[in-house]
């Protein structure tokens, strides 16, 4: 075994003991910090040169036995989450070093638990375009959500938002490279001075979201995360 696997086994070993011990329960709320956004003075420090990648290889994600996927904050040091959970159609990704969870909607972070800001829930009137939509796309949509902020009391923060098609983009996630359509959300708080853009990379066929750049909270950088082995 090599020292990747050996690290990559550790996480997984890591993970599965935070669910028996209870971490799922955390799902549902929890207040801890996370080493997907780490502590603000190092990620200050490292804002111009980044942390380095985890050195995954194909051969090592195709041997967890739990769907998978990187995520990190801004530049911040990237973090391996195992699928946890599914509950209708959301569903729960958990690092296993410290029991931090994003929970996506058809692509989309609907809710976070463990940040410093919390995404509580997000909700909308019609179906939202980044579930398995997006590869559709031909001209410029709008899409209204609401979103339950933790901090500053903001609920049902109504957030406007416009989707546009970018193009056909090439990706590679840990060896394997992707055909997607990238596509660019530009988003806009109605009761705030707050606008922000997200990105999705999504696939040509079926609009699954390999890849994404989103804005969660208005106090830390955006959330990038790949899927590395999707769901079955």
């Amino acid at each position: 075994m090599t020292a990747v696997d050996q690290t990559v086994d550790q996480t997984v070993d890591q993970t599965r003991r935070t669910l028996l011990l209870g971490g799922a329960g955390l799902l549902l709320g929890g207040c801890i910090s996370s080493p997907i956004v780490g502590n603000a003075v190092d990620v200050a420090k490292t804002q111009i040169f980044g942390y380095p990648d985890l050195p995954l290889r194909r051969a090592t994600v195709a041997k967890l036995p739990y769907a998978s996927m990187t995520a990190r904050v801004g530049e911040g040091p990237q973090a391996l989450l195992l699928l946890a959970r599914s509950q209708g159609d959301e569903q729960h990704w958990i690092s296993g070093l410290d029991r931090s969870v994003l929970a996506l909607r058809g692509g989309r972070v609907v809710k976070t638990f463990g940040f410093p800001e919390n995404l509580k829930n997000t909700r909308a009137d019609k179906i939202d375009p980044v579930d398995r939509l997006l590869h559709k796309l031909t001209q410029p949509i709008r899409h209204t959500r609401y979103i339950d902020l933790d901090l500053g009391a903001h609920f049902g923060l109504v957030i406007d938002s416009v989707f546009e098609s970018l193009g056909p983009r090439k990706v590679r996630i840990v060896e394997l490279d992707f055909d997607t359509i990238l596509v660019r959300e530009r988003n806009s708080a109605r009761s705030l001075n707050w606008r922000f853009e997200n990105l999705y990379w999504v696939d040509p066929v079926d609009g699954f979201v390999w890849k994404s750049r989103q804005v969660i909270a208005r106090s830390f950088p955006a959330v990038h995360f790949e899927i590395l082995k999707p769901p079955a």
